[in-house]
């Protein structure tokens, strides 16, 4: 048996991880082949993919991208039709697919929030190990400092610790994807780490506070990297850290936390798959084998590597709670 501890997430920085969840999973090394003996599952409807977050972020991004790549290559004998869920930090598009439990057609694109929206959000009754079928996971993302180029609160700043040394002594404005997710966690995390304050604005998703910044709404954002993109290669944004070991091919000018000395500023968000809880194991076998046939394709691959993205496949299967 494999322990691994948030490798769903990915990193190996425990001093952020602990501010979230900590999460034990255990891996069972399972052969697909000895899953089942049943016979195949096919689907036999359109298959809906929820996406607990608006138009325009990251998660929106990578299930529309996913869904393209599988209806360009005929690679489901089904459509896959994206469905935006965003309210409550996901928590509306995890009570959703709660709701559907045993549902052969439904599946949801997960973020980190799969585990802090329930931490959070006690109400919702949600439960990572009982309430879903982890797929797998796909990628693995980053995050990154942002500020407007023209911005006007933020003129004169270059590097990093030319915004935190400006951060300190102003009441600077930060726009992010909801209340308690995982860039207001973040948010936290660097008040304690750096001792400034700054008041957080919530959005619609990625998409939306990415035009906040550039826009002049905000002074600073904590977006992911495909989230910027568009703004960052116009010119319009500028990226001052990355929250990494080592520097990313896609931004090659922007240093990484551990090259200006803050090891303690990593994080990662995963982009995963799952089904409700419930699924027969050949329906298990099915999407993780649609899965990865997207994971290794061609299009798929170039896009996200060159969008600054982490490819992290990591199969579902044998994921327990440890008792």
């Amino acid at each position: 048996m494999l322990i691994i501890i948030l490798n769903l997430i990915g990193g190996n920085n425990m001093t952020i991880i602990k501010k979230l969840a900590l999460v034990v999973v255990s891996l069972s090394l399972v052969a697909v082949s000895s899953i089942s003996s049943a016979k195949p599952f096919s689907p036999k409807k359109p298959i809906e993919l929820i996406i607990p977050a608006g138009q325009g972020g990251g998660a929106d991004e990578i299930a529309r991208l996913v869904q393209g790549v599988i209806e360009k290559n005929d690679y489901a004998s089904k459509p896959v039709i994206p469905i935006n869920k965003k309210g409550g930090s996901g928590g509306e598009a995890m009570t959703y697919v709660k709701k559907k439990a045993g549902d052969e057609h439904t599946l949801i694109i997960t973020l980190n929030n799969v585990l802090t929206t329930p931490v959070n959000q006690p109400e919702l009754g949600i439960d990572f190990f009982n309430d879903f079928t982890p797929l797998a996971r796909l990628i693995t993302d980053t995050f990154l400092v942002w500020i407007a180029t023209e911005g006007k609160n933020t003129q004169g700043v270059e590097t990093f610790d030319d915004f935190i040394a400006l951060a300190r002594g102003n009441g600077l404005v930060m726009g992010g994807t909801g209340s308690m997710s995982e860039d207001e966690l973040l948010l936290g995390m660097m008040r304690g780490q750096f001792g400034f304050d700054a008041k957080y604005v919530p959005y619609d998703g990625g998409g939306a506070v990415a035009k906040g910044l550039v826009g002049g709404e905000s002074d600073f954002t904590l977006n992911n990297p495909s989230e910027q993109m568009g703004f960052y290669q116009s010119g319009d944004s500028k990226a001052l850290v990355m929250m990494t070991p080592e520097r990313n091919p896609a931004f090659p000018d922007v240093p990484s936390s551990y090259e200006l000395g803050y090891p303690d500023l990593e994080y990662y968000m995963m982009r995963a798959f799952m089904a409700p809880a419930g699924v027969d194991a050949e329906v298990e076998k099915y999407y993780t084998g649609l899965l990865h046939t997207v994971y290794h394709d061609d299009e798929f691959q170039t896009f996200n590597i060159d969008d600054g993205k982490l490819m992290s496949w990591l199969e579902g299967y044998g994921f327990k709670r440890i008792s």
